[in-house]
């Protein structure tokens, strides 16, 4: 009887899973001199136990899944733009819950220099449950 309460307190209080982060892809800018890496942090099975991130960061830094620009949640999917190497777009899910948004990233918090900046634009798309149906999500250079 004691190991079954045990076992349900666990239960209960969640303790049985740990965060988890998975990196979705990753995408470069026109000059390859910054990365973009939608990632995904789990902190339970459940849909709403899932956050969608994106990092950005210089290529010659390593990624840091602490560090983040944008992050989302009910929305498991994102198509990433780099019109050039100092501006980003992001097209996320409709029907997200945005829970953090930064429109300019810029000095040491990413490591960049503190005179560099990167203009960022956010914008709504319509998902498939919270998917886009497209085979690409990655673009680099001015796009047509």
């Amino acid at each position: 009887m004691r190991k079954l309460i045990v076992c349900a307190v666990l239960l209960i209080s969640g303790c049985g899973f740990s965060e988890k982060v998975d990196v979705m892809f990753e995408c470069t800018s026109p000059s390859g001199i910054n990365i973009a890496t939608l990632f995904r942090i789990s902190t339970g099975e459940r849909p709403g136990d899932q956050e969608m991130k994106i990092n950005v960061r210089p290529s010659t830094s390593t990624f840091d899944d602490s560090m983040a620009s944008f992050s989302f949640r009910h929305g498991y999917d994102a198509i990433i733009h780099w019109p050039s190497d100092h501006d980003l777009r992001v097209d996320y899910p409709v029907d997200s819950e945005v829970t953090h948004q930064e429109m300019v990233i810029f000095g040491t918090s990413q490591t960049f220099n503190p005179t560099d900046q990167i203009k960022v634009e956010y914008r709504e798309k319509p998902s498939t449950h919270g998917y886009f149906v497209v085979a690409k999500r990655c673009f680099n250079g001015v796009s047509k």
